[in-house]
This record gives C-alpha cells, structure tokens and sequence, in this order.
C-alpha cells in the first residue's frame, strides 16, 4: 500500500484575503499511477461546474468547478462526498470538513480580526445540507469507482494565514514563495507523519502544485524536515530532474522509499486536485465572511471583493474612511507582495 500526498493552495496571488494551503492524503492499494491524471476516474468524477442535476461528482482543479458569483455550491457537494468517505480515526466523532477540524491550528487566530468572525460561522457542511440529494446516485458510484480504483482518503489538513500572519511570514521569510514553500511542505510532513501512526506503507509520494518560477525544492524539502523531524536525522535528498515544468526528488523517510513531485497544473492529478478544492471552498468562505463583515459596517452599497489586484485597490479606497475611524493598521488587513 502506497502513501499519496497532494499538496495545493488557494489565494496565492491577492492582497485582500487568506492564503490557505491544503493537503490530502491517500491510501492507495493498487497500481494506480497519479501520473495519468484524471482519467482513470471519469465519468463518475468531471472537473467541470456542478448543479444538483449533475451526474456526477465534481473533482479536479478548483477553478473549474467554482465560479465567481455562483456561490460554493459544487464545492460543498464535493466536501460532502469527501465527508462520506473519510475514514476518520477512531477517537474523531464530530464531522472533519468543517473549518474548525481543518485548520485547528489557525481558526482562533484567524478569527480574532473582526473581519472573520461571525455570529453564525460558515461551517463546510452547512450548506450542502441544502443540496438536493438526487445527486445521491453519483456519490454511490463514485464511491464505487475509488473502491475499483482502489483509493481511500486517509487524510486532510488546511493552514490559513490572515493576512497579517501572512506579513509576519514574508518578514520572516523573505517573499511570499518561501512563505508557500515553507508552509506547504511543513503541512505535507505533519500530515505524513500522523497517516504513519494509523498505517503501514511500502512507498511514499508527494505532489505539489508548482508555484511562481521556483524550480530547485532540495534545500527547501531538507530545511522543512528538519524542523518538522527535530529529533531525527534528515534524510539525503536526491534530486531526480528539474525542468520548467517539473521538478522531482528521492528521499527515504523512515526507511521507506519517498519521491516527492513539484509540477505546473499539479491539480490535474486527483491528490492536488482534492486539496485545490478544498482549499478553494476554505478561502471563498473566509471572503464571504470578509465581504460581509465589511458591507455592515460600510451600508448595502459596498460592492464585494474577491481580493485581487485592480479590485483589491477599489475595495480598499471604499472602506478607508472607516479603515481610518476604527484605527485598524494596514499590516492586519492588507497582504504586502
């Protein structure tokens, strides 16, 4: 059985907003190659727009499936098929694709600006309660495919950075690459590590949607090890190839095999995919959260941000007449490049 990680993120690019990373994990129990893509699982899965009479389960890079201004309704559906073949861990009762289970690590942080907090939190399976279930025939043959495929999910984890702990990372760091970087493959140990204490594995992979113009991951993978596997010795990290598109590398942890993939459109493969989506539908809640803390305090008028360039400049000359009477610095609400 190998171990699959795929490693995404959502809201890399704006100044308005959360960067949230995500990662899954996989058991795989057959000879499934990732590098196929999506194919292996079609019909039943289509990284396509969804609506209640779809035939089948929405999968693959977010920003097929989600669209501006047609609310979260393909993602919550996806997050409920997720929910319904989690194999959570025995000590887990409540559901684990809500932000509060996801992202443990950062919700009461993220929650103390204002701006994210609200009176009823918008929770993952909240909405997709209001889903009309005769999509229940495409959740059972999907599932039926994963089974043929051989393909359980093990594992999920999201880190949200506010936008001033976002800044605080960048100072630290250096650039918001590294900030990704950093973030991301910390995330992708941590998450290995806690599969590893519930399962057995004979191989390992990671696959990471490729950011920016970064094409060297080795110094970066050791430096991230270390601080994540403080009392072990970090593995020799070899590196396999590094081209424009791809860049890969061998390592063995814990004494099993482990190749570790950076690739441009990595969510074309399901493991990225899934963390594309949910790290997609994490964000886009958190910005309903943001729009909608703002529109109370500025009246109905205020038009919504999706917190990218031209239009994050817009937003931000709307509320700084109230920016300034709350007396809110700009490094708490502002994401500096």
């Amino acid at each position: 059985m190998r171990l699959v990680l795929g490693v995404d993120e959502a809201g890399y690019g704006p100044n308005l907003g959360p960067l949230v990373v995500a990662v899954s994990a996989w058991a795989v129990d057959s000879r499934l190659e990732v590098l196929d893509g999506l194919e292996p699982f079609a019909p039943e899965f289509q990284a396509a727009s969804w609506t209640p009479r779809s035939a089948f389960v929405p999968f693959g890079d977010s920003k097929k499936i989600y669209q501006s201004g047609k609310g979260l309704a393909g993602l919550n559906f996806a997050l409920r098929f997720f929910e319904s073949i989690f194999e959570v861990k025995p000590s887990e009762k409540r559901p684990w694709f809500e932000l509060g289970q996801l992202a443990q690590e950062d919700l009461s942080r993220v929650e103390s600006h204002p701006w994210y907090r609200c009176k009823n939190p918008v929770k993952g399976l909240g909405r997709a309660n209001q889903v009309d279930w005769n999509s229940e025939a495409s959740c059972r043959f999907a599932r039926e495919k994963l089974l043929k495929l051989g393909v359980r999910l093990i594992g999920f984890r999201l880190r949200v950075l506010d936008e001033a702990y976002f800044n605080e990372c960048v100072d630290r760091l250096g650039n918001k690459s590294d900030v990704l970087g950093h973030i991301s493959l910390e995330l992708a140990w941590k998450v290995l590590g806690e599969c590893m204490d519930f399962h057995s594995f004979k191989g390992i992979e990671i696959y990471c949607d490729r950011q920016g113009g970064r094409r060297k991951y080795a110094g970066l993978l050791s430096q991230t090890y270390e601080r994540s596997h403080r009392e072990s010795q970090v593995p020799f990290c070899s590196v396999v190839g590094e081209s424009p598109k791809t860049s890969v590398y061998s390592m063995r942890h814990a004494g099993i095999a482990t190749s570790i993939r950076f690739q441009v459109h990595g969510d074309s493969l399901f493991p990225p995919a899934a963390a594309s989506m949910v790290a997609k539908w994490a964000r886009e809640s958190l910005m309903e959260r943001f729009n909608g803390y703002w529109r109370e305090v500025v009246g109905p008028g205020l038009k919504p941000t999706a917190g990218y360039a031209v239009d994050a400049a817009r937003f931000a000359r709307d509320i700084e007449p109230w920016i300034t009477k709350l007396a809110i610095e700009k490094n708490q609400w502002w994401r500096r490049k």
